[in-house]
């Protein structure tokens, strides 16, 4: 599970999306850069821990590849709208329509999300029990 501070990530990314997806897998990893010339040095000095999560961005990241970065952004910006402490008690991975503060257009034009029952559920994020 990752837990980040989305407001963070999008500041210090300055919504770039090439620099997204190089913080979360700087903190997925949990690598530090390699060199000055890392793409994550820049970043390194940051704290991202917040209350969104992912519950498998090891997954998201690796078989993302099939999809665009723009996707995986939008995941994971779609995912942090979720409570923490509602999963917590409940296991529930989806997120109520009513919650997510983008337009359902970026969820309907997402390979990576998808809304049933007024639900959005997330492709890489599997309800306890489920395969």
């Amino acid at each position: 599970m990752l837990l980040y501070n989305w407001d963070k990530v999008m500041s210090v990314s300055n919504g770039n999306i090439s620099n997204i997806i190089a913080i979360l897998r700087m903190i997925a990893y949990k690598k530090l850069p390699t060199n000055y010339y890392d793409p994550t040095f820049k970043f390194q000095r940051y704290k991202f821990g917040g209350s969104s999560f992912l519950i498998n961005p090891i997954d998201l990241l690796e078989t993302g590849r099939q999809f665009s970065d723009r996707e995986v952004v939008e995941y994971a910006g779609v995912a942090s709208f979720r409570s923490y402490h509602y999963f917590n008690e409940t296991k529930d991975t989806t997120l109520d329509l009513l919650h997510c503060k983008v337009s359902q257009d970026i969820i309907n034009n997402n390979r990576l999300l998808d809304i049933k029952a007024n639900r959005i559920h997330f492709m890489f994020e599997k309800p306890q029990g489920e395969i």
